[in-house]
């Protein structure tokens, strides 16, 4: 057992907040690792020695064809879920172009922030959304 944090697993994932002026970029998965269906932000979990803001700039080109100028940290949060402690790395961005869907991705779709569609983790992506796009 993890002795620092209780737990057996330790997960740590980028996601990013793609804006496109009052818009921001969700993804349907063709196949979603976590097995919830539904749109979510762009998302990735950091490979051994990888720096967060190189994961983040990793998924954005991979899943989504995007190289943005910059990507900024926004928060870090910490969760726990059974025996799975999750330190995830929020990143914000303006889009550089329009995303081109990966490999992976089965959709990629800009939504005006009020209007966010129900997401694969109910209100979750959209409390990220918010306190990321507020975030100074």
């Amino acid at each position: 057992m993890g002795r620092e944090s209780g737990c057996d697993v330790h997960v740590l994932a980028a996601d990013v907040v793609v804006q496109d002026d009052s818009a921001v970029l969700l993804v349907r998965p063709e196949t979603p690792h976590d097995g919830a269906e539904g749109w979510r932000l762009p998302e990735e979990r950091l490979w051994f020695g990888e720096a967060p803001e190189a994961c983040a700039r990793r998924l954005l080109k991979e899943q989504l064809g995007l190289e943005p100028e910059w990507v900024a940290l926004a928060e870090v949060e910490s969760s726990v879920d059974g025996a799975v402690w999750s330190l995830t790395f929020h990143f914000k961005c303006d889009a550089d172009r329009r995303p081109v869907a990966g490999p992976a991705i089965a959709e990629a779709r800009f939504f005006q922030i009020e209007h966010l569609p129900a997401t694969a983790h109910g209100t979750r992506e959209r409390e990220i959304v918010y306190r990321v796009v507020t975030a100074a």
